[in-house]
């Protein structure tokens, strides 16, 4: 294969020789037949050149006598009326004339014919186009044109010729003759050139924006771009540009060239064609002495002059390999020798796909083959090539009936450059083999492969052997190793990979290719424990199935199951992450259908790339991880990993340090919040509420330390911390503040514990406060799900109420629970959420579920407090509603126990 390439590159490389000197002699000669007739287009141009200034500025110039006459008129301080409008006349009985006019200073004192521009008689210099004010700059004639007139009616193209009155260096002002257009570049005679043959141009520049103005052409439609060109100036810059109308060459003289060049090249081949075949029938003859004819590899011979080429002309290392087949020469008698036959000519295919490396291969003799590399392999890789490659040596063959396989046995050696020949390195190599088989046997490899899988290798393969006993022994234990890995490697319940494969086969794609980009996606069903605990098990199951079978599609074999509700797959299509998981997002769009049931599923996507996002799978794992942690902060449909996800991990794990920490030495702040009551506007109630010191003077937001400690297993102590600290604040200032109850917010986990009613009521009690003036609050998303389904919560809560703790839903507003589902809950309060609170104002809607909340909770003889009051109106429109308490910023915020006391002794 390789050589095939490299004899379509010799091909790519005289071809293109073949083509590069025939077309740079073609172009030689293109090029001085073009010059020929760019000389003679420059001689044409000179004379037209020429022709054209003598015409505008001699034969067509009706000025200068009418300017000589003027400046005569003024030294004899002569009315120039008379002659001038007598001297008009005279022109304009002309019919190319069609304006004369004279400026005496910048003033315009005679324009004929009258009775077209009688009213522009009087008007300053200024009023006209620049033209004019040219002229008078430049104190010469100028030539302007095609232009229309200014007030001209019939709107004819003109030429204007504008020749000053000058008198020593000063300009006195100026004579205007107007020529029409069509006379004008009928005198200028530029139609002979068309008739010579040429396209021509004749344009200027316009001084004031410096655009191209075409006075006249051929044709509008030609390209002038490599024309010849002529530049006078009249002041202003004009340029005639002339080209063959049939081109530069003409057709026939283009199939002439083109004739030539193939001529040429057909020349040029016919030479290459004779040494080409010369050096092959050379090549030839030195590669049959070299050449196994059974295979087409090199013979030792080839082998060991090709490898000397290595040695002599590169400084880099070289590996050899060598293999022999065992029992190969006692077999060879028995097989037949056309299946032989194809069995060795396919071995040079064989080695140029597995090898992608530069290589040489040899036939030493019938049963052994060496390989070189030209690159350093270490012994695992090395180890790796040579067990591939005998895979490649395999032979099966049929003995007595029997199919049995012929196995490749190897020995590698590695050398540096250095003056050593190439006989000898093959010497060594199959003396090193030689040797390495003396101390093997089948059951010494065997035994040492079992126990490289008993310490966890995961790349052991057994071997097949010639002899049948050992055949089977090795089928048993690949078939009792494949059984194994199906439970280590695969998810019990499905046909998907586990965590355990995924880094297996991601170690081994990132070890095949480092080179190689994949990206990680992971798909979450979530909130899937809730079909586990509202449905059969046989629902989820089913959803899990369908989950697989949609994700299949996209993955592969490449998807796995690494937690209960989340899939994890690879991809290796190098797609942008976003999009792609895009499309992974919206395969579950459709409703997910099991048994009768169909659910609109709720997943959410994370992505990271390998090697942007990390260079092993257990560190691409992690930050997929912590994508998924905030998958619901960054509110996308797929969530990519960025580095500030490590950023807020760090951040996360200095607030559960400093959360243990102020917990253990009791430095943990608990500030309050003062609850008024509508009925008389006092503060008869707080709320205990955690600040954590961030260390910088400020404090950790609430929510965060407690979501943390949720998350950490860390909220029992600290709501145990929080509860405690609120009694001690109570039993100190209680009667001094005047306070009747205090709240303390309380995680639904601590309700799943055992004897977690019997472990806070003697907390409250050792510190000596009455239960009774305990109002522990729980979120009402906690209550609503863990009520209906566990008893143990709702047994705690109510021992807890029989020992006259008021249980407060918090939050209310925030989950799906309805206003009859209100009843049924074993609460005493109900604090209304400030998303609610703030809603009320702006939403009738929200007004009407507002009274209707009343007037359950007044039913069910139910408190309310409404959270996050920050204006007069919200606080009027719960008075009037019939809400009991408020809390918020309006009156007073969280503050310490030294600050409360203050705020509350004024009251």
């Amino acid at each position: 294969m390789k050589k095939r390439i490299q004899r379509i590159f010799a091909c790519l490389w005289a071809v293109l020789l073949i083509l590069a000197i025939s077309i740079a002699s073609v172009v030689r000669i293109n090029e001085a037949v073009v010059n020929v007739r760019q000389r003679e287009a420059e001689n044409i141009l000179f004379y037209y050149r020429e022709k054209i200034v003598l015409q505008l500025q001699g034969t067509l110039n009706e000025t200068a006598a009418l300017a000589q006459t003027a400046h005569t008129m003024r030294l004899l301080q002569t009315d120039s009326s008379d002659w001038f409008e007598a001297a008009s006349a005279a022109l304009l009985q002309r019919d190319e004339v069609c304006m004369v006019g004279l400026f005496e200073g910048d003033l315009l004192t005679h324009m004929f014919p009258q009775n077209k521009y009688e009213n522009l008689v009087g008007q300053e210099l200024r009023n006209f186009s620049y033209i004019y004010t040219l002229s008078k700059v430049v104190k010469e004639l100028v030539v302007e044109g095609p232009v229309i007139l200014q007030n001209d009616p019939d709107e004819q193209e003109v030429f204007l010729f504008l020749q000053p009155v000058v008198e020593d260096g000063a300009y006195l002002g100026q004579v205007v003759v107007a020529l029409d257009r069509d006379y004008v570049l009928a005198q200028l005679g530029l139609d002979n050139l068309s008739a010579q043959g040429y396209d021509y141009q004749l344009w200027r520049v316009e001084p004031q924006n410096g655009k191209k103005e075409i006075v006249a052409g051929s044709h509008a439609e030609v390209d002038f771009s490599q024309a010849q060109k002529a530049v006078f100036h009249l002041p202003t810059q004009w340029t005639l540009s002339i080209q063959p109308a049939t081109g530069w060459l003409s057709s026939q003289e283009r199939l002439g060239l083109t004739l030539l060049c193939i001529l040429i090249q057909a020349l040029l081949a016919s030479l290459l064609f004779l040494l080409y075949r010369n050096t092959l029938q050379k090549r030839a003859l030195h590669q049959m002495d070299c050449t196994d004819r059974a295979t087409g590899l090199y013979n030792r011979r080839g082998f060991t002059e090709a490898l000397d080429h290595w040695l002599q002309d590169s400084a880099l290392p070289v590996t050899l390999f060598y293999f022999s087949i065992e029992g190969y020469t006692q077999a060879a008698r028995l097989i037949d020798m056309a299946e032989e036959q194809r069995y060795l000519q396919s071995l040079p295919a064989r080695l140029d796909e597995y090898i992608h490396s530069p290589f040489l291969a040899g036939r030493l003799d019938e049963g052994s083959y060496i390989i070189a590399l030209r690159e350093k392999l270490d012994e695992q890789k090395s180890d790796e090539f040579a067990r591939g490659l005998s895979l490649e040596f395999l032979r099966q063959v049929r003995i007595n009936g029997e199919k049995t396989f012929l196995m490749a046995r190897y020995q590698y050696l590695f050398h540096e450059p250095d003056d050593c020949r190439a006989a000898e390195r093959i010497s060594e190599l199959i003396h090193a083999y030689y040797e390495h088989m003396s101390g093997e046997s089948p059951i010494r490899m065997l035994t040492r492969k079992c126990r490289q899988l008993i310490e966890g290798k995961t790349d052991v393969v057994f071997d097949e052997y010639a002899d049948l006993e050992m055949m089977e022994l090795v089928k048993t234990f690949n078939r009792y190793r494949r059984q194994l890995e199906q439970l280590a490697y695969h998810d019990p319940a499905l046909a998907a990979g586990n965590r355990i494969k995924f880094l297996r086969d991601a170690d081994r794609l990132i070890s095949n290719d480092q080179n190689r980009s994949l990206t990680l996606y992971g798909i979450t069903i979530c909130c899937f424990d809730q079909y586990r605990k509202l449905f059969h098990p046989e629902i989820g199951d089913g959803i899990l199935q369908e989950v697989l079978r949609r994700l299949s599609r996209p993955f592969g074999s490449l998807l796995y199951r690494i937690e209960e509700n989340v899939f994890l797959g690879i991809s290796l299509s190098g797609e942008d992450a976003a999009s792609y998981g895009g499309r992974l997002y919206a395969l579950f769009q459709e409703p997910v259908s099991t048994g009768s049931l169909s659910f609109a599923l709720q997943v959410s996507v994370t992505a990271c790339a390998y090697p942007e996002h990390g260079s092993t799978p257990e560190e691409l794992l992690a930050h997929l991880y912590s994508a998924l942690r905030f998958t619901g902060e960054t509110r996308n449909t797929v969530t990519v990993y960025h580095d500030r996800f490590d950023e807020r991990v760090r951040t996360e794990e200095d607030i559960l340090r400093r959360l243990e920490e102020a917990i253990r030495q009791e430095t943990l702040e608990v500030w309050y919040q003062p609850v008024m009551r509508l009925a008389d506007s006092r503060y008869s109630a707080v709320e205990a509420l955690v600040r954590l010191s961030d260390g910088h003077g400020g404090y950790f937001l609430a929510e965060e330390v407690v979501s943390l400690a949720e998350r950490n297993d860390m909220i029992r102590n600290l709501d145990s911390y929080v509860l405690k600290r609120a009694c001690l604040f109570l039993c100190e200032y209680g009667r001094e503040l005047k306070l009747k109850r205090i709240g303390v917010n309380l995680s639904g986990q601590l309700l799943l514990l055992e004897n977690s009613a019997g472990h806070i009521l003697n907390l409250i009690r050792s510190t000596g406060i009455d239960p009774r003036m305990i109002t522990l609050e729980i979120k009402e998303s906690v209550l609503t799900e863990l009520l209906p389904s566990n008893s143990q919560a709702m047994q705690a809560l109510e021992k807890l109420k029989q020992a006259g703790i008021h249980i407060a839903l918090d939050n209310y507003g925030t989950a799906c629970s309805s206003l009859y589902f209100l009843s049924g809950l074993p609460v005493d309060v109900i604090k209304i959420d400030r998303m609610l609170t703030r809603q009320i104002l702006n939403s009738p809607r929200q007004y009407v579920l507002l009274k209707s909340l009343m007037e359950i909770t007044s039913i069910n003889e139910l408190s309310v407090v409404a959270e996050g009051v920050e204006t007069q109106e919200e606080q009027q429109v719960f008075s009037d509603s019939g809400a009991h308490y408020i809390q918020g910023y309006l009156n007073a915020g969280p503050m310490p126990v030294e600050k409360l006391r203050q705020f509350l002794s004024q009251y």
